[in-house]
């Protein structure tokens, strides 16, 4: 709002009734504060603040980041253009407005850099292309947001149509900048450090738990720091020379334990391979925890916890965690019973407690219209359905489509929780 009224008072308004180059102009002023705007607080939701995540969730705030990152990239575009069209005199000079703009305007071939920095950004964030890149690659390419916006910095501080030689203005844009370093420093930054002044953990122990996935054992003083809660997940990084410079998400498969901590790995990509091949006594840095898809959810209730291949893992924590009186069920989806992992350990914790693992295995083509949570199949299995807490971890399209299908069964949408685990 603070920004909008100082766009307001310092004549923004009035530019875009003005008409022709004028109202280019405005166009050109408006779109570019928000495409900064913008920017900035999606940096900082990738720096997912711990006071943030916690209120929020990761999926609020990757749900805000594509939000606010479709409108970097379209306001980028629109300032580019009506900047163009405003410095060339007309829509048909606009590739002489840009040129003019190049040449002759101070800052603006970084501007230019970082719009095409944002661009790529944008493009690599499409599904399409998202898909088919490793998360590495893709994670190298978004660190390129942090420089576009750098980039851009100078040309809105000094551009004189930017801020319209509001002293007040170019004060309150430092102030937004000032305080997104800040926070992107403390949360990434101190990220790093935090786990470092927790003391020491190193992996002590690698279990194969089904094809492609295994458990991670954790160990060391900075484990029982991190108070850690079953359901809830950590960034991990592994102190080795090709996994140091990066931290992925894992579930914790387990209730902690005094010094101990479980975190359970599929292998999809190099990263998780190169993770499950590691060495006991690899020093490796915690951090965290995330996540708010907690027992204390429930809020008493009876639960359900659908999982999905290495989904099952948080699954099997939030299991640990419930009481007799949850007569807990567990409904573990995967290709054969060979691919579904710690069902030994599900079977056991779900019996303990008055539940039942109830095994969803099979292609998908084997059931009908290829959904085994269909509302039907849901509601005549679990006759009490409508009553119970459920939470749901699998892939993204898992969850989305169980969600609704439970939705259809009856069950309020303020009582099924899920979570991504990953940005």
């Amino acid at each position: 709002m603070v920004t909008i009224g100082l766009w307001a008072l310092t004549g923004g308004a009035e530019s875009l009734v003005g008409g022709g180059i004028d109202t280019m102009l405005g166009i050109s002023r408006l779109s570019g504060l928000v495409a900064a705007l913008a920017a900035l607080l999606g940096l900082v939701l990738t720096a997912r603040p711990r006071w943030l995540e916690r209120s929020v969730g990761l999926d609020g705030m990757v749900a805000w980041h594509r939000i606010t990152g479709m409108t970097a990239a379209f306001a980028m575009v629109v300032h580019v253009v009506a900047s163009s069209v405003a410095a060339g005199g007309g829509p048909g000079r606009a590739w002489t407005g840009l040129v003019n703009l190049v040449t002759g305007t101070d800052w603006f071939v970084a501007a230019l850099v970082a719009a095409v920095l944002f661009a790529i950004v944008s493009l690599t964030s499409w599904r399409r292309i998202r898909s088919r890149m490793s998360y590495e690659t893709w994670h190298m390419v978004h660190l390129a947001g942090y420089l576009a916006v750098a980039l851009a910095f100078p040309h809105a501080l000094f551009s004189g149509t930017t801020l319209n030689g509001s002293i007040v203005a170019a004060w309150w844009w430092i102030g937004l900048y000032a305080a997104a370093a800040a926070i992107i420093l403390f949360s990434r930054v101190g990220g790093i450090l935090r786990p470092v002044v927790r003391g020491r953990t190193t992996i002590t122990q690698v279990i194969p738990e089904a094809p492609g996935v295994g458990s991670l054992i954790i160990t060391g003083r900075g484990v029982d720091r991190l108070h850690a809660r079953p359901g809830q997940f950590v960034c991990l990084r592994i102190l080795t020379r090709d996994l140091w410079w990066q931290a992925h998400p894992y579930s914790l498969s387990a209730a902690p334990r005094r010094g101990a901590l479980r975190l359970t790995v599929k292998a999809l990509g190099d990263a998780s391979q190169q993770t499950l091949a590691v060495r006991p006594g690899t020093r490796v840095l915690v951090e965290g925890p995330y996540g708010a898809m907690t027992i204390d959810r429930a809020q008493g209730r009876r639960v359900l916890l659908v999982g999905a291949g290495v989904g099952l893992a948080p699954m099997r924590a939030l299991l640990e965690a419930t009481t007799p009186t949850q007569v807990p069920l567990v409904l573990a989806r995967a290709h054969s019973p060979e691919d579904l992992p710690l069902a030994t350990e599900l079977d056991a914790l779900a019996r303990a407690r008055g539940g039942a693992l109830i095994p969803v295995t099979g292609p998908r083509t084997s059931f009908p219209r290829g959904n085994p949570f269909t509302a039907d199949a849901l509601a005549a299995n679990i006759p009490d359905l409508r009553s119970r807490a459920v939470f749901v971890c699998g892939p993204a399209a898992l969850q989305a489509r169980v969600r609704q299908e439970l939705e259809r069964a009856g069950v309020p949408r303020e009582h099924i929780h899920s979570e991504r685990f990953a940005w």
